[in-house]
C-alpha cells in the first residue's frame, strides 16, 4: 500500500485503480420491507487481490447465514480470510458478535474490511493474523481458536 505523506493514509487511486472499483449490493429477505430483510453493499476491486472481490462461494455463505440466522443469533462468529467480509457482516446483522481476520501483510485488505464495516454501519471486530506455517495465535482466549494454524 502506497502512503501519502506522514499521516499514513493510503495514497490517491490512479484512474485505473478508481476504474476497477465498484459497488455490490446483496439484498436479504424481502428486501422492500426493513422488518423482514436487509442489504449489504461491498466495496469491490477487481484488480488481482483475492480479498478486494466477493467470492461466489461468499454469497452462498451468506444466504445460509441469512437462512439459518436463528442458528447466528447471539453466537461468536470467527470469519478465517474475511476479505470482503459478507458472510460475516450479514452475521453480525442478524445478530452474532463478529471477529474479521485476514493476513496481517495485506494492509489494504484489512482497510478494506474496516470500510465495509464502516460502510454498512455494522460493528464487528477485525483481527489482522500473521501467518506462518508453524505459529498458532495466542492473542485469542478459546484454545480452538488459538490453536489453528493459518
Amino acid at each position: 500500500m502506497e502512503v501519502n505523506g506522514d499521516d499514513g493514509e493510503p495514497a490517491a487511486k490512479s484512474p485505473a485503480e478508481e476504474e476497477m472499483t465498484t459497488f455490490s449490493r446483496h439484498n436479504f429477505g424481502n428486501s422492500g420491507n426493513t422488518d423482514d430483510g436487509f442489504s449489504v453493499t461491498i466495496i469491490e476491486n477487481m484488480k488481482e487481490e483475492y480479498g478486494l472481490f466477493v467470492w461466489p462461494c461468499s454469497i452462498v455463505l451468506a444466504e445460509y447465514i441469512w437462512q439459518q440466522k436463528s442458528r447466528f443469533t447471539g453466537a461468536t462468529v470467527v470469519e478465517l480470510g474475511a476479505g470482503t467480509s459478507l458472510p460475516g457482516l450479514v452475521a453480525a446483522k442478524v445478530g452474532a458478535v463478529v471477529t474479521l481476520t485476514d493476513d496481517s501483510s495485506r494492509v489494504e485488505v484489512v482497510t478494506h474490511m474496516r470500510r465495509q464495516c464502516d460502510l454498512n454501519d455494522i460493528k464487528c471486530k477485525l483481527t489482522p493474523l500473521k501467518t506462518s506455517s508453524n505459529s498458532t495465535h495466542q492473542g485469542f482466549k478459546d484454545p480452538f481458536i488459538r490453536n489453528i494454524r493459518v
